[in-house]
């Protein structure tokens, strides 16, 4: 698939009858918009119905926000638009998102499917495919963090399905998805215990370890270098920080610490630490987790299984030396 500008373009040349020119704005004149937009998108300036516009191309690794949010961000991005009026771009939106953009009036275009204009234009066919379903050897998050719970911190057999959604944070929804998930790649079997859904692991939890490995992936999303004074709670160590905990490894001269993502964009919203363009004005690295790393960290270091899974592809050598006797101190 091309990227975001390439299919913006295609899209706008069908709807317009003329293939748009794209220009980024220039470094210095998005400076002054906090690091989180400039993070979230990429802004570009184009003439569509005869006025010139901002169109804010949203990154694939941000997910899809509320209304009220997109609202706020416009608000924000009106401060380098001058007279231009801010879209958003995004790769997709669900019917029921949409629904919720149009009635806050908030303009944005899905390139291919839709584009939604008020007062220029309005393209609201639902001609956006069905998302391909996830890979059965790769388990969602949700999957994974009850896997890892049962395998480190607390069993889960015979536990239903409601209390596992109320010991993970996630809802009863989510829960019952991962089970399906779980079921499929045949680490557990659920059954029913009187009104209850329970699950039902294998008794050995080093072999299901080792069954589930290759179905596991790393909770990071993403690395920011970041400026905070005082890190801590609800950050724990990650990363090389934490195995240097558990080995005889050093630490980097600036440590890392893991936040689960949600968290880590709305403290940065709030000015609780700074992003920073680059390692020489951070004071450490932050990694932003799809599942929270409280859930199976200790309260002062993320999880060892967690933190094998986030090493397990490292290029340093002195980290693989590592990883084998850091799975040898879990409790198996």
């Amino acid at each position: 698939m091309p990227p975001l500008e390439q299919r913006l373009q295609d899209y706008l040349g069908d709807i317009t009858g003329e293939r748009p020119v794209l220009r980024h704005l220039p470094d210095g004149q998005t400076a002054i918009l906090p690091l989180y937009l400039r993070e979230r998108y990429q802004l570009v300036e184009t003439h569509l119905f005869g006025r010139p516009w901002i169109l804010a191309l949203a990154s694939p690794d941000w997910e899809l926000g509320s209304a009220q949010e997109y609202a706020q961000h416009i608000s924000r991005l009106a401060s380098v638009a001058g007279d231009r009026q801010v879209v958003m771009v995004m790769p997709s939106v669900p019917s029921w998102s949409r629904n919720r953009l149009v009635r806050e009036g908030i303009p944005f275009i899905v390139p291919g499917s839709q584009l939604y204009l008020p007062s220029f234009a309005v393209d609201l066919r639902e001609r956006t495919p069905a998302p391909k379903k996830a890979s059965a050897r790769v388990l969602t998050p949700a999957a994974q963090v009850v896997l890892l719970l049962h395998l480190q911190k607390q069993p889960l057999d015979d536990m239903p399905l409601r209390d596992i959604a109320s010991r993970v944070g996630y809802t009863a929804m989510m829960i019952t998805k991962a089970k399906d998930e779980l079921e499929a790649a045949g680490l557990c079997d659920a059954v029913r215990h009187g009104r209850s859904l329970v699950l039902k692991f294998p008794a050995d939890r080093h072999l299901l370890w080792q069954k589930a490995e290759p179905k596991l992936t790393s909770p990071v999303r993403k690395t920011h270098w970041v400026q905070w004074p005082a890190p801590g709670y609800p950050a724990l160590a990650a990363g090389l920080t934490a195995l240097s905990h558990r080995s005889m490894i050093q630490d980097d001269s600036r440590p890392t610490f893991a936040l689960l993502d949600a968290t880590f964009r709305a403290n940065l919203e709030r000015g609780i630490f700074h992003g920073c363009p680059d390692a020489s004005e951070a004071n450490i690295q932050l990694q932003a987790w799809s599942y929270n790393p409280l859930l199976l960290g200790d309260g002062k270091d993320v999880d060892p299984l967690s933190l094998y899974l986030s090493l397990r592809d490292a290029a340093d050598e002195r980290v693989h030396q590592q990883l084998n006797p850091l799975l040898e101190q879990v409790s198996w």
